[in-house]
């Protein structure tokens, strides 16, 4: 063998973007270190893009990914040139090209090599370098020349996955970009949700923003992350298969998948690029070079290719957002959502108008009902919004929100509509420090992305205030009888009435429909027991009207007439839970 040369690298490349400084020159920040280039001709550069280390049945593989620049406006040959591996116990090894390489260079072209070998030993390789070896087999005995020798300071071990060079670590809320990547498009991570479908399936959803930054249509790198946690790795995957374009200048949410057990807390994500391999039929895996330790096993041409961590990412303990790091909001003033969702059209103003909490007696629960406006500040015609919500309790735990059933599918121009959510929340849950989110579960269902978030705390029922609250209706109760009739027939039954002088004010021009909550009356007796109740609607036929009114409740649990009667007034949700009920005042016989 000649030789060997060894190469000082004649260009170092980064992924960087210009930062200017007041009163300075521009700057350069890099976002994510590139592997430096160094002459393997006179007109072609090399450098490692990728090397990993994997261990299987058949022994240890190792896959490696050569990246050439061609420096000419001239189209060149690759050059025929062995690539092999050198392992700090002095074994070399030689890989197999993929059958997919390519054979020439577009002038000013990257190019890449894709090689594997598999070596029938289980023990730890560390490898150190790789070199480019000529061989002339056209005299004897043959010659080897090595063009150019590189040395390794990454592999990706897939036994032991981590990474700890601080140039590829980045913390939760950093930009940066795809190593060892031409794309320009930069990325940051947003949020880390954890939701169960109906299955029970637990999944932690991890929101990146996407951005390009350059002038050009790009499509998004089709890399992972999975989920690391202590020792243990969860694989994940992108939600949308298919191919993602970022036109010049757009910027898009995109969401990864990383099934786990429940309660797990991961700790660091880790991007994951897969290089593929395409094996030629009867094509052997390579043998160790030159009478060096071990021997190489078969490579079969269903051989996949292999996977290579590029970066990890620290999730950070506010990752998951907690209502203290929620911004504060004021009830009745307009939500701020995020401009990039694609749930909202942007004339759409959401505000949130009522948030009460209710304790079901005997149920160990409250119930918490948040009453939204939407209001179509444009002289179009837009869809009514579906957005779903989520409640987040004091301790961090959250609670999904069910929407009331029925609403309207359109928002006419310069009119406003409410709709009205409730959850079901611990009894322990005093309200006084809660987060809402507002979702878009439809734009990459059947997972969920925030559009909105804040923190407030629950409104408290004055239930002595002659006054009651039905956001957009002010209801005042003047004056009110209960008397008790025999209903015609036998067995004996009785029923009864309710007079009450009303005062209903519409406190916003606000549209109402049969789909609005609607006022309810329930008796209960001396023991506690539930006898009987009506709703009456704000809309429609026997709506709620100022002046008198009697209600009728006829639909009674007894054979007996009960005194005294405790009155409960209710506004009631229909939802796909059930009934939502919120107690606005109590009254006695």
């Amino acid at each position: 063998m000649s030789l060997v040369i060894s190469a000082v690298p004649s260009l170092a490349l980064a992924d960087a973007v210009p930062v200017q400084e007041s009163g300075t020159q521009v700057q350069t920040q890099v976002l994510t270190p590139t592997a430096a280039a160094y002459p393997l001709t006179d007109s072609i550069q090399a450098s490692i893009k990728s090397l990993s280390i994997s261990k299987s049945a058949e022994g240890t593989r190792i896959g490696t990914v050569v990246r050439l620049h061609n420096n000419t406006t001239q189209m060149k040959r690759v050059p025929d040139y062995e690539i092999r591996v050198q392992a700090s116990d002095g074994s070399e090894y030689k890989v197999t090209p993929s059958a997919s390489n390519p054979k020439s260079m577009l002038a000013m072209e990257n190019v890449e090599l894709t090689g594997m070998v598999t070596v029938d030993r289980q023990d730890d390789i560390t490898l150190t370098g790789m070199s480019f070896v000529e061989v002339d087999e056209y005299v004897y005995p043959k010659q080897e020349t090595v063009r150019l020798s590189l040395p390794i300071t990454s592999v990706w071990n897939a036994a032991k996955p981590d990474i700890t060079d601080p140039a590829f670590i980045k913390a939760w809320g950093d930009t940066f970009m795809v190593p060892e990547s031409p794309s320009p498009i930069k990325f940051t991570t947003t949020s880390l949700t954890e939701q169960t479908d109906e299955k029970g399936v637990h999944t932690q959803v991890v929101t990146l923003l996407a951005e390009n930054p350059g002038t050009a249509s790009e499509t998004v790198s089709g890399f992972r992350l999975d989920g690391k946690a202590g020792d243990q790795i969860y694989a994940g995957k992108r939600a949308d298969a298919n191919p993602i374009v970022l036109a010049a200048g757009d910027r898009k949410y995109i969401q990864y998948l990383i099934p786990t057990d429940k309660g797990i807390k991961l700790q660091s994500l880790l991007m994951m690029t897969t290089e593929t391999f395409a094996a030629s039929t009867g094509t052997a895996g390579a043998g160790a070079v030159g009478g060096s330790a071990g021997t190489a096993a078969a490579t079969p041409s269903s051989t996949p290719g292999f996977d290579v961590g590029r970066l990890k990412i620290e999730v950070a303990a506010d990752a998951v957002a907690l209502p203290n790091t929620l911004p504060a909001y004021a009830i009745g003033t307009p939500i701020a959502f995020d401009p990039l969702n694609r749930l909202l059209d942007s004339s759409t103003q959401v505000s949130l108008m009522e948030l009460h909490m209710h304790e079901n007696t005997g149920s160990g629960f409250k119930s918490v009902v948040a009453k939204f406006r939407l209001q179509n500040k444009s002289d179009q015609t837009v869809t009514l919004p579906a957005f779903q919500t989520e409640l987040v309790g004091s301790d961090g735990s959250s609670y999904a929100g069910s929407r009331q059933t029925a609403t309207a599918a359109n928002l006419m121009p310069n009119l406003s509509y409410v709709v009205s959510y409730s959850f079901m929340v611990p009894a322990s849950e005093k309200g006084e420090q809660l987060g809402i989110k507002l979702l878009d579960n439809l734009t990459s269902a059947p997972y969920s992305t925030t559009i909105a978030g804040f923190q407030t705390a629950v409104q408290i029922d004055d239930v002595d205030s002659s006054v009651m609250a039905f956001y957009p209706f002010n209801v005042t109760l003047n004056d009110w009888t209960m008397s008790a009739y025999t209903n015609a027939g036998l067995p004996v039954t009785y029923s009864y009435k309710m007079k009450m002088n009303l005062t209903v004010d519409r406190v916003e021009d606000v549209v109402v429909d049969d789909n609005f909550p609607k006022f309810t009356i329930e008796l209960v007796d001396g023991l506690g027991r539930t006898l009987g109740s009506q709703s009456v609607p704000f809309t429609g036929t026997d709506m709620l009207i100022s002046g008198e009114q009697t209600i009728q409740i006829s639909n009674i649990k007894s054979e007996q007439q009960e005194y005294p009667l405790t009155i409960k007034l209710y506004e009631t949700i229909e939802t796909p839970n059930g009934v939502a009920k919120r107690l606005v005042k109590t009254l006695q016989q």
